[in-house]
């Protein structure tokens, strides 16, 4: 594979209509969704495709143009386009799959934001292939931003949730993503996800349609060499709406007591009425304001401990990624200290997404370490 990195080079082919242009957002775009994206592209979407040379990160406001055997694709960076996900999909039910049927399904319209948070395990004997789709059911062309990252298939559902979120966060907050283009009437495979009896898959994607009416996802599982499944095997999975997916909280500590906060903690019902703990999904941020009174420097401990069995997850603190242990029952995790000055005050903000297959909530204890017991493992201090 050859990078011409000439944007002259690469405006004069596309103007004679020879490279294929994939459009990505992301300050920076990182080298395995600029892969994710050649892929898609290239129409491999398996895992079973032919590994893509090395990719670099895609800079603001750079192109670059790649040949790919017979093919020529297009790098550009594109601007991303600013909108407020108000409505939450959640695929997990059944979460057990043991043979071809849909599994979500689902048609949202122009400025609608949507995120999709899925996690089934594959029940049968034999292979299964997981496919997320979007389709393009009016006589328009439609584009539609997408971002979405995958965890699987692997034999542990808690480790195939927690690599999924930590993968999709690391889009969300780089404002990672793929703008995709669907002629009137066609369908686009985004992923397939060849799975072995046993193993579990799980995913996130928020998808906008920026240009055009409207557009449908599709969740499906097949059997390989299976015709698609019919419309009526689909499971009939509800849409939460919400103001926003961000839900903020507002603390204050005092440095030398104790703050004994909950993280991810939710409930909400779905369509038969049947409540569902942990808001998958909702991404929750925290504004601390440590404040110390006393003439002295104080330190604010950190620490986090599983309080609805085990689970595993990320943070973002200060902009900063901390990628956190197995967390069990009365086994304490120390995230981080912070110091204080004498007689002032310190802002810092915590986000978390809980993780499908882990068990929340999970508790955040803002403590004085100096006057108590050793917590356990210890993160970074700061």
């Amino acid at each position: 594979m050859r990078a011409l990195t000439s944007l002259f080079g690469a405006a004069l082919l596309l103007g004679l209509g020879l490279a294929q242009p994939v459009r990505l957002t992301g300050n920076p775009v990182p080298p395995s969704f600029v892969e994710q994206a050649l892929r898609r592209a290239l129409g491999w979407s398996g895992l079973e495709a032919p590994a893509l040379p090395a990719q670099a990160p895609l800079e603001y406001g750079q192109q670059r143009l790649l040949n790919v055997g017979p093919a020529q694709v297009a790098l550009e960076h594109a601007p991303y386009p600013p909108h407020r996900t108000t409505q939450l999909l959640l695929s997990n039910a059944p979460e057990t799959v043991t043979a071809s049927r849909g599994l979500f399904h689902y048609r949202f319209a122009a400025g609608e934001g949507v995120r999709l948070v899925y996690h089934h395990k594959n029940g049968s004997l034999g292979p299964l292939d997981f496919e997320l789709r979007l389709s393009n059911p009016t006589a328009q062309e439609v584009q539609v931003w997408v971002s979405d990252a995958a965890g699987g298939p692997v034999a542990d559902e808690l480790y195939a949730g927690h690599v999924a979120t930590k993968r999709w966060l690391e889009l969300y907050w780089n404002q990672v993503g793929q703008l995709v283009e669907l002629p009137p009437y066609s369908t686009r495979t985004l992923l397939r996800l060849p799975s072995r009896g046993q193993q579990v898959v799980s995913g996130l994607l928020e998808a906008v349609v920026t240009r055009g009416p409207a557009v449908t996802l599709d969740l499906v599982a097949r059997t390989p060499g299976e015709a698609d499944p019919p419309l009526e095997t689909y499971a009939q999975s509800p849409a939460y709406r919400f103001e926003s997916l961000e839900k903020r909280v507002s603390q204050t500590h005092v440095a030398g007591k104790g703050t004994l906060m909950t993280l991810g903690e939710g409930a909400f019902e779905n369509g038969a009425g049947k409540a569902i703990k942990g808001s998958w999904g909702v991404l929750y941020t925290y504004e601390l304001l440590l404040q110390n009174p006393s003439d002295a420097p104080r330190t604010v401990g950190l620490r986090l401990s599983a309080a609805g069995g085990i689970a595993r997850g990320v943070v973002w603190l200060e902009g900063q990624g901390y990628e956190l242990p197995l967390l069990r029952p009365g086994q304490p995790y120390e995230l981080t200290r912070v110091t204080v000055n004498a007689r002032s005050e310190r802002r810092i903000r915590l986000s978390t997404l809980p993780a499908a297959g882990s068990n929340y909530p999970i508790r955040l204890l803002l403590y004085d370490p100096l006057a108590t017991a050793d917590p356990g493992p210890k993160g970074q201090t700061r």
